[in-house]
């Protein structure tokens, strides 16, 4: 990623709400944004981490001083070496864990979810531990994506639900293990 790839999506992800409200932010509505709201900050920190990781040793030095940050003012772990791809939102980021993961476009988190790995659970397809998550996913309150499971696009797993299998269709999930609920 260069520089300038890195400015873009983050410009894109910090404005989350004046773009779907059709504005566009002033100068006070840009500060309040990127240091006084904790899910744009907890956003920012994390992006730029991910960016400084990739960077060399000393780059990977600094992504690993932010990383201890991030856990220390939010109670949220994100791993730098987690991909993650545009349009990236936490909406409450405390207890949240992201491991080592790749995650698409267009996704959102809410409070004390967590997606990784489990060593026990490797995935056939890709040989992985770890979590593969598709665009436009939504993970609700307190749910988990754990192990070496895919997600497809378009997907919502609601609240309290834990996935431990694959999902290959978009649609709405929910419960302990998942099942779809809503198409």
């Amino acid at each position: 990623m260069t520089k300038q790839e890195y400015k873009e999506i983050l410009k894109y992800e910090l404005y989350y709400y004046f773009r779907v409200k059709g504005g566009k932010p002033t100068l006070i509505d840009r500060i309040r944004t990127k240091h006084f709201q904790p899910n744009t900050n907890c956003i920012f920190m994390a992006r730029k981490m991910w960016y400084l990781y990739q960077l060399g040793v000393i780059g990977r030095f600094r992504a690993k001083l932010l990383y201890l940050r991030i856990i220390k003012k939010y109670g949220c772990v994100i791993f730098p070496n987690a991909v993650v791809g545009k349009g990236f939102h936490i909406c409450h980021p405390v207890g949240i864990v992201i491991g080592t993961c790749s995650i698409g476009e267009n996704f959102m988190i809410y409070q004390g979810c967590t997606v990784g790995s489990g060593m026990e659970k490797v995935n056939s397809k890709t040989g992985s531990s770890h979590p593969i998550v598709g665009d436009n996913v939504r993970l609700c309150a307190n749910s988990s994506i754990i192990g070496g499971v895919s997600v497809t696009n378009n997907v919502v797993i609601g609240a309290h639900s834990l996935v431990i299998k694959d999902i290959d269709e978009s649609g709405v999930y929910a419960g302990v293990p998942v099942r779809k609920i809503k198409d």
